[in-house]
C-alpha cells in the first residue's frame, strides 16, 4: 500500500495543513495574589507592570497599579474586595488607566473607569 503514495500528493496535504496554521503568538504577564486587604492587592509576578497600569483578574475585575516594590505590586482594586482571593490570578493589560473627558461627561455620575453608573446610557460626544 506504501507503494501508492505520491510524493507529490504527501507534500500538497503538508503545505495546506501548514498554510492554515496561526503563527501569531501573544504572551501576557501574568501574576499571583498575595493578599488582599481594605481594597488593595499585593500580587507577585508581574515584573514589568507601571505605575497606573490597569490589571485585570480572571473574574472581570480591574485593580490600578499603585505601588511598585522589589518582588511584588500593590493595586488598588476597582470592585468588590471579596471577590479577589489569595491565590487569584491577575494579567497585565499593558494600557495605562485613563478617561477621555468632554462635553457629554458634564453632570454625569462615573465609576473610576469613566463607565456612566447614573443610568442616563452611555457617554457621548
Amino acid at each position: 500500500m506504501s507503494e501508492n503514495i505520491k510524493a507529490s500528493e504527501v507534500s500538497e496535504v503538508l503545505r495546506m495543513q501548514l498554510e492554515g496554521i496561526d503563527t501569531h503568538l501573544q504572551f501576557d504577564e501574568v501574576g499571583t495574589v498575595l493578599q488582599v486587604s481594605d481594597g488593595v492587592a499585593r500580587i507577585y509576578g508581574l515584573k514589568n507592570a507601571e505605575a497606573n497600569e490597569l490589571l485585570e483578574f480572571d473574574n472581570g475585575i480591574k485593580a490600578i497599579v499603585m505601588n511598585l516594590e522589589e518582588d511584588n505590586v500593590g493595586a488598588v482594586l476597582l470592585g468588590p474586595t471579596d471577590q479577589i482571593k489569595e491565590g487569584y490570578t491577575v494579567k497585565r493589560t499593558q494600557k495605562v488607566a485613563f478617561i477621555s473627558v468632554g462635553e457629554g461627561l458634564l453632570g454625569r455620575v462615573i465609576n473610576p473607569l469613566g463607565d456612566p453608573i447614573d443610568g442616563k446610557g452611555e457617554i457621548t460626544g
